[in-house]
Order: structure tokens, then C-alpha cells, then sequence
């Protein structure tokens, strides 16, 4: 590990990665600042950029204690942060997706925060990330008026194993593109978006029974009543048919800086820079920031509520606003 001169406001400088070379990130850690939330449980803080993990060592909460690189930060606070650090350089700066940090939807935002909770905490769930942008957790190098956006992960959750962590950051990119929240659509596309961060990503089908997600409607019931396994029903095919027929390979070279990221035990961060179906989401992404538009127009609404960012006379603005887009790249039948 070297170290560096202390940047203005942190307590240390360090730049982590094995071996020569570019492998090797600058980090902010700020580990050892605790804030007292309980008897029993002291939160601490670790920035990385834009990113900004709150964490426990003790308690409930508590992540697990190694240290490989003795920093006096716990690995698994590294890991995390890397992780949604990574996922939002990868999906928002490399191939353009709607980058959250910067929506009209959420205003003013300055960081991302990553809270780590035990399970219990979060509703038994391995990570939840919230819709609306919030006044960040006081920390000694940040600002009064800092705004964030705010994601929880559990702290059973091991990032190098599981792609949680850019899950639910890819979620912020969801919210800050459309107020479209039907679960085929936001948990589907998401389940999608783990492939770049998994060491094992889900196999390529092509899609060869596209004319049936159009044209049988019955078919098309059974995939809005779906969750996550719509990835594997819908979401992962139709990518699969986008490499073959348009995606091909992106001309602009994958950052050092990105590819070159480690986790604490040395293996990458971007397990999959070739993803396949990347350009198309992006693409419906950015459709369907028009389309909802169009929709609360159509449909009578004065604002968003959250019943109707989910409601089912969304589908159908949805799954057209896919296939257009699925269209005029070549995917899906005229």
C-alpha cells in the first residue's frame, strides 16, 4: 500500500491494487470518524469520490472485521463502495447511461450513500435503494446542505461474490430516468444489469419468439405479473438478440481506471466489460423518460404518486416503448 499526503478534509490518502501498473485506485477513506446512533452500535464513514458508505463495527450492523491492507478500514466497506463507484463509472460515464447524480427528477444531488444495515433492518432484504434524494448523513468533510441519494445494503451482503451493491445503484439510474416502476420493468432490467459484476453472468439466448411478446396477449399478462425472472424470461433474451443484430463492440476504449479495479482480494470488480445488450437498455432508458411523459398525460395525472409509478395502465406504455426501441435497432420484428 503507498501513501500518500493526506488530501484537504480526509484523514488519509491511499491508493490500493496489487502489483505495478495501473492497478490501483485513489481512495478517500475516512474510517475512523464514528457517530453514536446506539448503546451498543457506532457508525463510522468511508468516501470514495462521489460515494459515501456509513458503516458499524459493532452491534447489529456490524461488517466483518478483516483488513487485509491494515488501512483501519474493514475490506468489506471497501468492496462496497468500489462496487457502486465502478457500476456508476461503467453504466453512467463509459456508455451514457442517464447518470442519477445529474436528473432533473432528483435535483440538486452531491453523493451517493451507501448505508450497510443488518438484514433485519432493511425488511430482510440484501439491499433497497430509495426514490427520492435526501439530506446526506453529516460527515467532517462534507457540507451542511449536501444532498444524496441514498441506497442500503445488508451487511450480509459480500460484494465480490454478489452484484447487490450495483443493483440497487442501477435502480437510481431507473428513478432518475422515468417514473415507470412496474416490477417486470424495474426489478427485470435490473436483475439484467448484474451480468458486468457476476463471475458467472446468465447464459445468451437469442430471441427467437419476439413476434409472440407482441403479438399474444395473453403472453404478454404473464410477463407483467413478473419480478426478477423476467430478466430470464424477457430482459436477458432481447439483449442477447441486440449483440447479435446491432450492439457489436463499442469503439471507445473500457478507462484503465475502471478496468484495472480490484477487489480487496484482488480479483476484479468488472468481471463482464462486454455486457451484452448495454447500447439497448440505454436506449429504453431514455425512451421511456419521453414516454412517461406522454403517459401522465394521457392518463389524467397531476403528479407521480408512488401507486402510479407502479400501477398496471403503465404496461402497456412500457412494453411499446421497448419494442420502438427494440425496432429501430433491429431487434424485434417490424
Amino acid at each position: 500500500m503507498n501513501t500518500q499526503k493526506p488530501l484537504p478534509g480526509s484523514q488519509r490518502t491511499t491508493t490500493t491494487g496489487p502489483g505495478p501498473g495501473f492497478r490501483r485506485l485513489l481512495l478517500l477513506a475516512l474510517a475512523a470518524v464514528p457517530t453514536v446512533v446506539g448503546a451498543a452500535e457506532e457508525r463510522s464513514h468511508f468516501v470514495l469520490e462521489t460515494v459515501r458508505v456509513i458503516y458499524s463495527t459493532s452491534g447489529a450492523s456490524a461488517v466483518p472485521p478483516e483488513d487485509r491492507d491494515d488501512n483501519g478500514v474493514p475490506d468489506r466497506v471497501e468492496d462496497v463502495a468500489r462496487q457502486v463507484w465502478a457500476a456508476r463509472k461503467f453504466y453512467c460515464e463509459w456508455l451514457d447511461f442517464p447518470d442519477p447524480l445529474e436528473s432533473p427528477r432528483f435535483g440538486r444531488v452531491d453523493c451517493i450513500q451507501v448505508s450497510i444495515h443488518a438484514k433485519e433492518k432493511i425488511n430482510g432484504l440484501n439491499g433497497v435503494a430509495y426514490r427520492r434524494a435526501q439530506k446526506a448523513k453529516a460527515i467532517p468533510d462534507g457540507s451542511p446542505g449536501d444532498r444524496t441519494l441514498v441506497l442500503a445494503v445488508a451487511n450480509t451482503v459480500d460484494p465480490i461474490h454478489n452484484p447487490t451493491p450495483a443493483h440497487e445503484f442501477f435502480h437510481l439510474i431507473q428513478y432518475g430516468a422515468t417514473y415507470f416502476s412496474n416490477r417486470w420493468f424495474l426489478e427485470g432490467m435490473a436483475r439484467w444489469s448484474e451480468t458486468p459484476w457476476r463471475t458467472n453472468p446468465a447464459p445468451a439466448t437469442a430471441l427467437r419468439a419476439s413476434p409472440a411478446w407482441q403479438d399474444n396477449e395473453e403472453k404478454k399478462e404473464t410477463l407483467f405479473q413478473m419480478s426478477y425472472e423476467a430478466a430470464t424470461a424477457f430482459w436477458n433474451p432481447l439483449a442477447s438478440a441486440s449483440t447479435e443484430k446491432a450492439d457489436g463492440t463499442r469503439e471507445r476504449k473500457l478507462p484503465a481506471k475502471l478496468r484495472d479495479l480490484v477487489y480487496s482480494d484482488g480479483s476484479p470488480v468488472l468481471r463482464t466489460p462486454a455486457a451484452p445488450g448495454t447500447e439497448l437498455m440505454r436506449d429504453i432508458l431514455r425512451e421511456l423518460a419521453r414516454v412517461d411523459d406522454i403517459a401522465k398525460k394521457k392518463l389524467g395525472h397531476e403528479e407521480w404518486t408512488l401507486a402510479r409509478q407502479g400501477a398496471p395502465e403503465n404496461n402497456a406504455f412500457l412494453f411499446d416503448a421497448v419494442m420502438a426501441v427494440a425496432k429501430r435497432r433491429g431487434v424485434a420484428p417490424e
